[in-house]
């Protein structure tokens, strides 16, 4: 049976890792606890006050969380090498707080997948037009890419901040029709979502952006005190979620390979500015960017490492830095069964 296992491990390592993430999502689902609440609808709430529907809500969420995975190892295998998408998808299947939070209906996690499939058509059309693999520019992919967005952005509508800092960078790239194509595909997405599901609901359009955009403007200041302490608090939510001392790595390669992989640093990047800002939603928002922010610090970490005479002739204290943080990270995976 053991080498069985190993053969597949080495055959299908992809297959392999989604295996695992399954068997860590199904754990969740039967022994985590937490309030099933949604944040936006009131209709699925309802729904989910009956305990069978519970599970079924949470196989439901957690299969649909795979896609986090399997997208950000396209994602990565594009930006860098197979090798390296492999390490990303092992992290993401076992990192502490994602098979929680994934069978959990939390708007963050749930939007992730349409965030991550909206960058994957964006980032895939440039590396193809970078290869001279296709000769012009495709716009249906960009109109699919910002619906995929909008429909992030209808799940959890503080996406909004990932969607600026794509729209930015194809602005800073000089791709205007990129943007133009984007914008056009996440106004049909939110005009859809907003607008027939709040009128069904609530008899008028936009009902739900308006009051949780209400709800954030209360929470903004410019007061250096509270700042200081926004600053602090993300700070100590981004080393401590993502687990030290690797949180330290991941923060390192995310600033060092910022103008390479600008299309997923600025997302990420300006939902931590928003953060500091707005820290009343905080961690809210540090949930959309975890995907994005661990791709673009781990590749980035590994190229700085791969270059560095310092750090290849000194692998130990890097090797227990990653047996740390695995069993930290062991270690908060199996108290979230137990204490979330």
């Amino acid at each position: 049976m053991k080498e069985k296992l190993l053969f597949f491990s080495i055959k299908h390592p992809l297959m392999y890792i989604l295996l695992l993430a399954i068997v860590l999502r199904l754990l969740a689902v039967f022994f985590t606890d937490g309030a099933e609440s949604f944040n936006y609808y009131p209709i699925p709430e309802s729904w989910l006050a009956n305990p069978w529907i519970v599970y079924i809500s949470r196989l439901i969420l957690g299969a649909f969380s795979l896609l986090i995975i399997t997208l950000s190892y396209r994602i990565t295998k594009i930006i860098a090498d197979k090798t390296t998408a492999l390490e990303i998808a092992l992290l993401l299947s076992c990192f502490w707080a994602l098979p929680y939070l994934s069978v959990h209906p939390v708007p963050q996690i749930v939007s992730l997948p349409f965030l991550l499939y909206g960058t994957l058509l964006i980032i895939k059309q440039d590396n193809l037009l970078k290869n001279n693999e296709i000769d012009k520019f495709h716009r249906t992919t960009f109109i699919i890419a910002g619906f995929c967005l909008g429909l992030g952005f209808a799940v959890s509508h503080l996406s909004l901040i990932y969607y600026i800092g794509v729209l930015i960078t194809l602005f800073i790239l000089k791709n205007w029709k990129g943007a133009l194509m984007i914008l056009i595909g996440y106004i049909v997405a939110i005009g859809l979502t907003q607008t027939i599901i709040d009128l069904i609901i609530y008899h008028r359009p936009f009902v739900e952006m308006a009051a949780l955009f209400g709800n954030i403007s209360d929470y903004f200041s410019l007061n250096q005190y509270i700042l200081y302490a926004n600053i602090f608090e993300t700070g100590l939510i981004i080393l401590v979620l993502m687990v030290i001392p690797l949180s330290l790595m991941l923060l390192f390669g995310f600033f060092s390979a910022c103008r390479k992989y600008m299309l997923l640093f600025l997302p990420a990047a300006l939902s931590i500015v928003y953060s500091i800002f707005a820290g009343m939603y905080t961690l809210d928002v540090l949930l959309t960017i975890i995907p994005t922010y661990i791709i673009v610090g781990y590749v980035g970490w590994k190229e700085y490492y791969k270059k560095s005479e310092f750090w290849t002739k000194r692998k130990w204290p890097i090797w227990t830095c990653y047996s740390v943080f695995a069993l930290i990270n062991t270690i908060l995976l199996v108290g979230s069964y137990f204490y979330f």
